[in-house]
């Protein structure tokens, strides 16, 4: 059985101040659970999850996870782990076989969790950024910053949904699997006008050019998803009256999702950003 309160969870090095341990020292302490964990983690040992990335300092990831399992009366426990991705999938399979319960992947090490995930199911390819212990004991695996866009851009059902930047068919944002108009080259202001949702993100060469003065206002109805790495306009868009949701708010969609995925429960999306903007010092 874990035992995360007894003296001896680590031998010889303990978490820092924010949790977070060094690969080595956690995967050779933590004992393998008797049977598998349900997906919904109900049982007689304390669910324990991982955040992994690199680097991990400084990520906000188990701090807002925390906030949010306590906001639900649950006693589990985060521990984040600072791991280069040629080591990812060593980690993800000590994971498979030990207690973790539920893994966030950090987007810095996304690419080689998905390769690790795509090979354990036999998929070409698959992206994951969440793993759900299942009924079976095994990891499900899921893309939720996808799912999260996914589902913004399904909430707006009446008008056209456009993307500019790099949303072809070898870049995470599929225009055909978004269901998203792809925009190349100047766009004419009553195309903006139509759209009810407006997705960008980067292009091959950096974030993608806007004519934003040929933008129309809008009433709030519209909503602009910036998910650019640097964009100057992002005051622009919001003055121009169109709802702007940015990577911060995906940051908290994924974890929010996340944990209901975790537990099967609700969590109000306010405590996650306030424990994000605490941690952060916003």
């Amino acid at each position: 059985m874990l035992t995360l309160n007894s003296v001896d969870y680590f031998s010889d090095k303990l978490p820092d101040a924010h949790g977070h341990l060094s690969l080595p020292a956690a995967l050779t302490t933590l004992t393998r659970y008797p049977t598998p964990v349900a997906s919904n983690m109900d049982g007689t040992t304390e669910p324990l999850l991982a955040v992994i990335g690199n680097p991990i300092a400084g990520n906000p990831s188990q701090f807002a996870l925390e906030r949010a399992i306590a906001s639900l009366g649950l006693d589990w426990r985060v521990l984040s782990f600072d791991v280069p991705p040629d080591d990812i999938a060593a980690a993800l399979d000590g994971f498979a076989v030990t207690g973790i319960c539920g893994v966030l992947v950090d987007l810095s090490v996304k690419k080689a969790a998905s390769k690790w995930y795509a090979k354990r199911i036999g998929s070409e390819a698959a992206l994951i950024d969440c793993l759900v212990r299942g009924t079976d004991g095994q990891f499900i695996g899921f893309d939720e910053r996808y799912l999260w866009v996914k589902e913004q851009l399904v909430s707006k059902t009446d008008g056209v949904r456009l993307c500019f930047g790099h949303c072809g068919a070898s870049s995470p944002w599929n225009v055909d699997l978004l269901g998203v108009e792809k925009i190349s080259g100047n766009v004419k202001p009553e195309t903006i006008e139509a759209a009810q949702a407006i997705l960008l993100v980067d292009d091959l060469s950096g974030p993608p050019e806007l004519e934003l003065d040929e933008w129309p206002e809008n009433d709030g109805s519209s909503v602009v998803i910036d998910l650019t790495a640097c964009h100057p306009q992002q005051d622009s868009i919001s003055e121009l009256g169109y709802q702007l949701l940015t990577e911060s708010d995906l940051f908290v969609g994924v974890l929010k999702r996340a944990v209901e995925k975790w537990s099967a429960k609700q969590v109000d999306p306010i405590v996650i950003r306030d424990a994000v903007e605490e941690y952060l010092g916003v």
